[in-house]
């Protein structure tokens, strides 16, 4: 598995990859403001955020987007992680978090926030399984009965 930071020739790749996952994010992706391009468009190389891949035989096997200095602080915010269907439950997203890790800790990001709902209790296991707690939870925030919850950890150096 190879695992790199995209750049601008990467848009078409993540595009396609975002477009078979867009319907297991609630609201799904495409249906969000900007929709799939622009969300890539808006992250790609900007400064504070872009995406790293996780490859396998040259197939995108994962993803993982970041903002840094989220909010005007010292921490980070994970916008996107997703793991194609073929390749889950082997460790890519754990692969993903842990190489995102070492490069924020680089760049002096102290925590890494990430959010889900409150009906996707696979990837609630997930993120707590890698180290991340529960900080907040904002209730109806995706729709009557859909809370969002906020995971949050320490970088480790």
């Amino acid at each position: 598995m190879e695992i790199y930071e995209t750049t601008d020739a990467d848009f078409e790749k993540l595009t396609k990859f975002m477009e078979l996952v867009d319907s297991e994010f609630y609201p799904p992706l495409s249906s969000r403001p900007g929709g799939i391009k622009g969300r890539i468009s808006g992250t790609l190389l900007r400064g504070e955020t872009n995406y790293l891949i996780a490859e396998v035989e040259g197939k995108v096997a994962g993803v993982i987007g970041y903002r840094k200095n989220w909010s005007g602080t010292q921490e980070a915010y994970i916008s996107f992680i997703a793991v194609h269907p073929e390749y889950r439950r082997i460790g890519i997203a754990r692969s993903l978090d842990t190489a995102l890790m070492q490069k924020l800790s680089i760049d002096g990001i102290s925590h890494v926030n990430i959010t889900t709902w409150f009906t996707n209790p696979d990837v609630c296991k997930m993120y707590r399984q890698m180290g991340y707690h529960i900080f907040r939870i904002l209730k109806n925030d995706r729709g009557a009965g859909v809370d969002t919850i906020y995971f949050k950890k320490a970088i480790e150096c």
